[in-house]
């Protein structure tokens, strides 16, 4: 019969029979420890489960406390949700601009300002032509005729500027929409007034509106896209120029009037009623009829800045009227049309001039320190209308 050798020198023997034995005295010695098994598992689990609802009483009670208060035990307990991740900034508003009208303010909910666009309406021919400064596409729609006059601006709340004319021979607006790609028209205004489209009601939709001067005074008329009626308001002299523009930030557009005579601008607050006005008065600049007005948001308040262009400069007085700013571009001209808007998409409108002569547009990018750029858009005889219209 073999025999085998243990470590201990001692001889072993095996047989056909052997290993039943080695399994029959294991099976013994697990039966007699079952018990302790037993014990030590029910230890185990009463433990863990212990500290498993230790866990969950205790994520209870530092979900009730700031993040900078809970315990360091916090950071481990995995009862505790991990936190959310810093949510990419959000605008609560979005300015839509056209020359320097404010024509709508969406909700934006967006990552991001779009840039607006660069577009010019031929009145030879009655055709827009777009230049997405994004895509870098081209578009192009036939839209009036030479005695219209283009009223662009956001009349259905899509967030895209809307083709639009204003016919003087007969008072009627022609407007597409882009939410739907149809058309209509109304009759609105009479001989002698100035279409002045802006969102009134700030229901995120440009209104129809026009400034009509009387004898002495002048009076609004604005279609208010929210409740589908006229409201008509007595506001300025017949020799004031329209200036409408959110200068009070409650995302409404405020009944506006630049006054000569006095260098003054005036303003019928939306957000109280209350009449405002500032004295644009600047050390060695003495204002003319042919100064442009050019109010809107240039620092990125939510309010548009009074701001005028005098010659070849930008004469502008910060929201809270305290700061009076100069700045005379290098290089423009005092025959360049300026066509303000936020083209670098940073929130702020930036100072901007479209040259008859050449068809180009002269850029300061607000986000980029006031850097120049340059771009090729239009013809002599165009009318620049630069907007966000996201083609």
């Amino acid at each position: 019969m073999p025999t085998s050798s243990r470590p201990d020198g001692a001889e072993t023997v095996s047989g056909p029979g052997g290993s039943a034995r080695a399994e029959s005295s294991g099976q013994r010695s697990l039966s007699d420890n079952w018990w302790k098994i037993g014990i030590v598992a029910f230890l185990v689990i009463g433990v863990s489960g212990a500290i498993l609802k230790y866990l969950d009483d205790d994520a209870k009670r530092q979900m009730l406390l700031p993040a900078k208060d809970r315990s360091a035990l916090s950071s481990i307990n995995p009862f505790i949700p991990a936190p959310t991740p810093t949510p990419t900034p959000q605008l609560s508003k979005e300015y839509i601009y056209a020359d320097s009208r404010m024509l709508a303010v969406v909700d934006a909910n967006a990552a991001e300002t779009p840039p607006a666009d660069l577009a010019v309406w031929r009145p030879s021919s009655g055709v827009w032509y777009v230049y997405n400064l994004v895509t870098a596409a081209w578009t192009s729609y036939g839209w009036g005729n030479s005695s219209d006059i283009p009223v662009q601006g956001d009349f259905d709340g899509d967030g895209k500027t809307d083709f639009a004319i204003y016919r003087p021979t007969d008072n009627n607006w022609w407007i597409t929409t882009s939410g739907n790609s149809s058309y209509y028209s109304t009759a609105f205004g009479a001989s002698g007034d100035i279409p002045v489209p802006a969102d009134y009601d700030g229901d995120g939709r440009t209104d129809i509106a026009v400034f009509r001067p009387g004898t002495t005074n002048a009076n609004w008329y604005v279609y208010q896209s929210s409740t589908s009626s006229t409201v008509q308001t007595q506001y300025g002299l017949s020799t004031d120029k329209p200036a409408p523009a959110d200068l009070d930030g409650d995302g409404k557009a405020d009944i506006t009037v630049w006054r000569l005579s006095n260098t003054t601008f005036y303003t019928l607050r939306s957000s109280d009623t209350t009449t405002q006005s500032a004295l644009m008065s600047f050390a060695g600049y003495t204002l003319t009829s042919g100064d442009k007005v050019v109010s809107a948001d240039f620092d990125g308040d939510g309010r548009a800045n009074y701001a005028l262009r005098s010659g070849s400069s930008w004469l502008m007085l910060n929201s809270a009227f305290a700061n009076m700013t100069v700045v005379t571009p290098s290089g423009d001209q005092a025959s360049d049309i300026p066509v303000q808007n936020d083209f670098d998409g940073d929130g702020k409108v930036d100072i901007a001039v479209w040259r008859d002569s050449n068809g180009h547009w002269y850029i300061r990018k607000s986000g980029s320190g006031g850097a120049l750029r340059e771009e090729a858009c239009g013809t002599s005889g165009d009318v620049p209308v630069p907007a966000l219209w996201r083609r």
